[in-house]
This record gives structure tokens, sequence and C-alpha cells, in this order.
């Protein structure tokens, strides 16, 4: 449980994410923004869960579940494991996961754009959805929380985090993100509040005519298995910026555009269960720069440059598309 008290305006995180003592029926500020800026946009259900934490009804996962929801942000990046570095890092804490747990999700993850086809099968994996346990804040109360790597002790002291521990160095690798460099012809940022991610995302695409796109995903996950192609929507354009949620006490998103890229939202139907899901996908048309021990090489069997490169937006992540953007059937 995280204790802060933000004394200007009395809000009280503590108060904030036990269940049902705090829960309030009034839209909160995020949401009369989201209504006023994008009127005809309807608030992703994941994002709507993270304004009001306080109703989950998900019960809170165990630690490796917790860790296989958050690698799977880290695989998409092509950073090969939390468990150490690569030659792109610095040094990073520890947390004991091998290799083959991220090739395991790695298969459950990437596929060939050539699976993106109606009766075409692919074999996916979704985790457990993991979230903030203090959600979206109000803008207000995450932008008096200091949030860089230099100014990590204060933010911990703040939140209640204890040096050392298991979410303190969470909190580190999600500041050593966000203080990544932009690859080439790439634009970033990190979101701490709602606000800042629709403004992050209208800078990015230079334009405040957006609309966001989110995968149709059980919170509660659902077993590795292949899942037959129902229908293809293709979402026109060829740069948008996708988000993921980074493993910190309050939500934080980690935006950045996607220059040689095609997005589909796709339906599909679990061959063994019957679960019916629509993953938005994202193919990365020109791997040409990327790093040759990217999982998605390994576990499709392809180099940098071969051909384009999918995975599917887990649940909680979200793409932005111009509005003007169309998405059309096939």
């Amino acid at each position: 449980r995280y204790r802060y008290i933000d004394k200007a305006t009395n809000f009280n995180l503590s108060c904030y994410v036990q269940v049902g003592q705090c829960s309030n029926a009034v839209p909160t500020e995020a949401e009369v923004y989201w209504r006023t800026v994008l009127p005809d946009s309807p608030l992703p259900d994941p994002i709507l869960k993270l304004l009001h934490p306080e109703t989950s009804s998900v019960k809170k996962p165990k630690d490796d579940t917790v860790a296989e929801a958050y690698s799977l942000t880290w695989l998409m990046w092509g950073l090969r494991s939390r468990s150490g570095p690569t030659k792109h890092s610095s040094p990073r804490p520890s947390h004991d996961r091998d290799h083959s747990a991220d090739e395991y999700l790695a298969r459950g993850l990437f596929f060939h754009e050539e699976a993106v086809q109606v009766g075409k099968t692919m074999t996916l994996y979704f985790p457990l959805a993991a979230s903030a346990p203090l959600g979206l804040l109000p803008r207000h109360v995450a932008d008096s929380i200091p949030f860089s790597a230099s100014s990590l002790p204060t933010a911990l002291a703040r939140l209640g985090v204890a040096n050392n521990s298991v979410q303190a160095a969470n909190m580190e690798e999600t500041l050593y993100m966000c203080d990544l460099p932009p690859k080439a012809g790439e634009a970033k940022f990190c979101a701490t509040s709602l606000e800042a991610l629709v403004e992050g995302t209208m800078a990015a695409l230079g334009t405040r005519n957006v609309r966001p796109m989110a995968s149709d995903l059980p919170r509660s996950g659902a077993p590795k298995q292949p899942y037959a192609v129902r229908a293809v929507h293709p979402v026109d354009g060829s740069s948008f910026v996708s988000c993921h949620d980074h493993n910190y006490p309050y939500t934080v998103y980690m935006c950045h555009n996607t220059p040689a890229t095609r997005a589909y939202m796709v339906e599909m139907e679990g061959a063994h269960s019957g679960l019916a899901v629509t993953v938005a996908a994202i193919c990365h048309t020109d791997t040409s720069h990327w790093d040759a021990e990217h999982f998605s090489f390994k576990v499709l069997g392809t180099k940098p440059g071969d051909g384009p490169i999918c995975h599917y937006l887990p649940y909680g992540h979200n793409v932005w598309v111009k509005k003007e953007a169309n998405r059309s059937s096939s």
C-alpha cells in the first residue's frame, strides 16, 4: 500500500487505493477533459478502469504474472530481458528472469504479417493484465511527484516505497526506459496522466484530430492457444503512436510514434476455448535497423530487413491514429 498526501489538495493516495472507501460516482477531471477534447471517441475501458482503481474487481496478480505482463513491453522494445543489461543499456537491477521465459512470451506475441488474413491461424498468449495499484492519477497530483532518474530518491520517499525494494527497482527501470533517447525518426515521451497522454499523442501526430484504439482482450488473461482469424480491418495511415504502460506505483505510459508501420484490428477466435478477441496488431515494415538479437527474429526465424515483424498490443496498451483515418474491412 502506498501512502502519499498532497498537502496542497489534500489528495490522499492511501485512501485512493482502499477498495470501496473512496469511490465517487462523479466523473473525474480527466474524464471531463477527455469528453471536452475527444467528444466523439469513447474512453477505452482499460483507461476508464485506471481512472477508478478503487472499483477494480480483479484479484491482485502474483508477482510472476506481473513480470509476464510488463515483460511484453520490454520485448516489444527489443530489450532481451528485464534481468540484465543489453548492449543498448546500462546494468539494471536483477529480477531473476531467464531468457527461456522471455522466449515463451515472445512466441505468443510476435507473428508474420502473412498471418493477418482471414482463415489463417496464429498462436498467441495473453497474460493476466497488470496495472498500477494507484491507477491514473489526477494531473496536478502526478505533476507534483518528481519523475526522473535523478529524483528517484525523492519519489520513493513521497510514495512511501522502500529503498532496495522490488518496487524501487521497477521504478528505476521505468525511469531508465523513459530516459532512453528516441531512435532515428522517432518521437517518444512518457505520460503520467491522461491529459499528458492525449496532449503528447497530438504533438507526436501533429494534429488534434486523433482517436485511440486498443485490443479487446480479457483482463484476466487467456492460455496460449491457436487463434483463427475471422476478420481483418486495416487502419489507414503509415505512422501511429503506440503507448505501453510500465511498472510504477501509478500509471506511466511510454509512447512513441511508429514510422514505416501498418496497423490492423484483427478479430480472432480461440481454437480450444472459443474465446473471441479483437487485437490491435502493429506490423513494422522496416526492421533493417533493429538489433539482430531482437527476440522477434529468434522466434520467427528471420533477421533484420527480412520483412515485416508484427505483434499485438496487450491489454491496457493503446495505439493512436489521426481521426480522419478510417477503418475498412477485408
